[in-house]
């Protein structure tokens, strides 16, 4: 499925003699080749003389803040791009991938650190942690086709350069793009966590003041997972299929199936050809049930890792307690540049705290390293164990992430909610009430902000 993009392609656009060395990624002539001189009308333009076209821009969340880190961006021409349907290879979460703009021409494979661009491609590169791309692109062609992929989500935008054609160098400035539509998703409720809320935080939903109660959402919600395995629509397969992400919330209604061994193949099966879903906290059993082998969580020594343990054996963890966090590199530049409810999100040593967590939360002893298992968050426990907190490994085509913190929901008011644990002080509190969109859209947690960057991992 493709997601657009809203269209602001109000550029501006700088024209420069290529003799001012701005110089693309595959210019190796030298400084003889001939040019238009103003003063010798006579002299023509030498032919072989590449384009030197420079393409800025910065990609953004449908609230049209929140900055998309680490996304896979790539040119092609625009007779090309109808055709081209690759999904993101697995992200890697090095600093390179985010601090270094890796810029590749299609001669070199079109590899980057977060993805892999088609052949066709006429220059790729990642986005930063502030959402910002460029890219260099030594062509003639003047119709182009910019194509985004982060995780489930993807995107395009048509582009014309007006530069091409002559040995100029053409600048383009793109205003923020901005997400409008998504992919589609399903959230499962949950007694004691509601990603939901985050979603809402990404612009994907409104929530009435009154009760909490998500409206005008871009997904669907469902109380229950009692549907989630059945055929409705009778077109041959489980209902689960017709979503790209599966949000299981923290507090699941029935786990009852995950004794049932044809529903759990049937999640696998869907994870393994292009599913994603997202876990929090006491639905682990989603995770441990399932796909046992990839992280180890609080149990019996004697169960070997490739199976699993027995159902709410990890729901051992203690309540109210805080954890100074470590945070993976990629991730923590991202919060360099986002904000938080108390200001910088980070702790002045780097970490983030974590709170809110509730009796019994479900404890993570390690990961198989042996299964490439990424781990975002950890931090020491309150037993002095240093324990994985955040996760996420591939599985197929798909994408399993699981965090054993979530979004509290805690009260039926949602701006009271927010007003005890700390996010709101009692003037937001008030305005809340009035304008829950308003104030929600930028009063945010660390640990909330770290949930938004989950979802464009998936």
């Amino acid at each position: 499925m493709k997601v657009f993009l809203r269209n602001k392609l109000s550029v501006m656009t700088v024209f420069m003699m290529s003799s001012l060395a701005l110089v693309g990624c595959n210019d190796d002539n030298d400084s003889t080749s001939s040019q238009t001189n103003p003063e010798k009308p006579v002299e023509v333009v030498d032919p072989t003389q590449p384009n030197q076209n420079t393409v800025y821009g910065k990609l953004l969340s449908y609230d049209g803040q929140t900055p998309i880190a680490n996304a896979l961006v790539y040119a092609v021409a625009s007779a090309e791009g109808a055709s081209v349907s690759n999904r993101i290879a697995a992200s890697t979460y090095s600093p390179s991938s985010i601090q270094t703009a890796t810029v590749k021409s299609a001669d070199s494979a079109a590899n980057t650190d977060c993805g892999i661009a088609p052949a066709n491609s006429l220059a790729s590169t990642c986005t930063g942690t502030d959402g910002s791309y460029r890219l260099d692109l030594g062509t003639s062609t003047n119709e182009l086709q910019i194509q985004f992929k982060k995780g489930a989500f993807s995107a395009e935008q048509e582009l014309t350069l007006s530069g091409t054609g002559s040995s100029t160098t053409e600048i383009t400035q793109l205003e923020d793009t901005i997400l409008t539509e998504v992919p589609k998703m399903l959230v499962i409720e949950g007694a004691y966590d509601s990603i939901e809320l985050i979603l809402a935080k990404l612009g994907l939903a409104d929530v009435d003041a009154a009760d909490g109660d998500i409206i005008d959402s871009k997904f669907d919600i469902w109380e229950s997972t009692d549907n989630l395995f059945v055929d409705s629509n009778n077109d041959g397969q489980a209902n689960i299929f017709d979503y790209e992400v599966v949000f299981f919330n923290c507090g699941l209604d029935d786990e009852s199936w995950l004794m049932d061994d044809d529903k759990k193949q049937m999640l696998k099966e869907y994870v393994d050809g292009g599913g994603r879903i997202y876990v929090s906290d006491l639905a682990y059993d989603v995770v441990e049930q399932t796909f046992p082998e990839y992280i180890n969580y609080y149990g019996s020594d004697e169960t070997p890792i490739n199976q699993p343990e027995e159902v709410d054996s990890a729901t051992t963890g203690e309540d109210s307690i805080t954890i100074r966090s470590n945070i993976e590199p990629t991730l923590k530049s991202w919060l360099e540049e986002v904000t938080c409810t108390q200001g910088d999100c980070l702790n002045t040593d780097g970490t983030v705290t974590i709170d809110g967590f509730a009796s019994g939360w479900a404890r993570m002893n390690g990961v198989n390293s042996s299964e490439n298992v990424d781990v975002y968050v950890s931090g020491q426990d309150s037993d002095g164990t240093m324990r994985p907190l955040t996760v996420g490994f591939d599985y197929g085509s798909g994408r399993v992430t699981y965090t054993s913190y979530h979004n509290e929901e805690g009260s039926d008011s949602y701006c009271y909610s927010l007003l005890l644990d700390g996010t709101l002080n009692p003037e937001d509190y008030t305005a809340c009430l009035e304008d829950p969109t308003e104030v929600t859209s930028i009063q945010i947690s660390a640990q909330q902000r770290i949930l938004q960057y989950l979802v464009f991992e998936l």
